[in-house]
């Protein structure tokens, strides 16, 4: 049964493209716990989790790479950048994927992994893509206001504007003070959830201002506040918001950058499942041929969990104009364009 399955994974069997990977990737967890409790009976009978694992990867040295996508389908770039980092686990350590989106198409740029989101990481990954698109190409950057990549990006050209993403702002103010639950608390007091609310609302008035001077206003009205009402938890997220407060201005000064760009919406949705499982593998070699699979899945997958209509249904690289035909199974797509050959070997 198994093998049949997988099979299917490089056949034109019209499966949609997210089944037949969550299909491949069920199967390696399948495989797992079935593996412990009856090896000797079932290696004779299913692929092996190794079986799995190297065909895994002996597809991944097949792919191309997304420079090699590049070139191949030459992806429209609207000369801004969204940089982020997102954490997971392989094999006992915390690695993060740092990632360079084109913030209007939602497709991948460029991509590394680090040990650390530092500055040196940042510049790493920032150096590629300069080399890539070119100096004088970038127009604007978005990021979360990450200290390594607020360092990195000094080095850029003091022209080249950097607009925090507000949604992170209000994100981060959410893990301090507790607006969800006022709502649904049963313990607390009238008392508080109305001063949480009052805070919320000053602190939104701060962010989602519409003019410099309105942002610059609510601030002085919202540490008014906070020094009325000196709670440990309104303190904390003040001092969030203030720190790098100058970069969610940025929009105000160049009207061709949003506020707001949370690409995270797709990102995370997508890309972060398929990450978690990074710490079942073991070959620490392989990470680079297991990200590479993943990062292609996201440019080939259909951004249904979009928010945005023109988006909604396209795949990124779609987003970016390029023309692609009806694809039910990227890799059977690339097998044909490329005239790869992907080898399952069973011993």
């Amino acid at each position: 049964m198994v093998i049949s399955l997988i099979s299917k994974l490089t056949t034109d069997t019209p499966i949609p493209l997210s089944s037949r990977w969550s299909l491949f990737i069920s199967i390696v967890c399948f495989l797992t716990p079935l593996l412990k409790l009856s090896e000797a009976t079932t290696r004779k009978r299913i692929l092996s989790k190794s079986a799995v694992l190297e065909f895994l990867e002996q597809v991944a040295d097949v792919v191309p790479t997304l420079d090699d996508i590049d070139n191949l389908f030459h992806p429209h770039r609207s000369g801004f950048l969204a940089l982020d980092g997102v954490w997971f686990k392989f094999r006992g350590m915390e690695i993060v994927l740092l990632v360079c989106f084109d913030p209007e198409t939602f497709d991948i740029i460029e991509a590394a992994w680090s040990k650390e989101e530092n500055e040196q990481a940042y510049t790493d990954l920032s150096t590629k893509v300069i080399q890539k698109l070119g100096k004088q190409n970038i127009k604007g950057v978005y990021g979360d206001g990450d200290k390594g990549l607020i360092l990195s990006l000094k080095q850029q050209p003091p022209t080249t504007p950097f607009q925090v993403c507000i949604v992170h702002k209000e994100v981060r103010m959410g893990q301090v003070v507790p607006v969800k639950l006022v709502n649904i608390s049963k313990r607390m007091d009238e008392t508080t959830k109305t001063l949480i609310k009052k805070f919320q609302e000053l602190f939104r008035a701060v962010i989602y201002a519409n003019t410099k001077e309105e942002s610059l206003s609510a601030l002085k009205t919202l540490k008014t506040f906070t020094d009325y009402h000196p709670q440990e938890k309104f303190k904390r997220a003040f001092r969030s918001l203030l720190h790098n407060f100058k970069y969610t201005l940025t929009h105000f000064d160049h009207p061709e950058m949003e506020r707001d760009n949370n690409l995270l919406e797709c990102f995370n949705g997508i890309l972060k499942p398929r990450l978690r499982l990074m710490k079942s593998f073991k070959k620490y070699h392989n990470l680079e041929k297991y990200l590479k699979l993943f990062l292609l899945d996201y440019r080939f997958h259909h951004l249904k969990e979009s928010r945005f209509d023109d988006r909604r249904g396209l795949t990124p690289l779609e987003c970016a104009q390029v023309n692609l035909p009806q694809i039910y199974n990227f890799l059977s797509f690339l097998r044909k364009t490329l005239h790869l050959n992907y080898l399952l070997k069973i011993s």
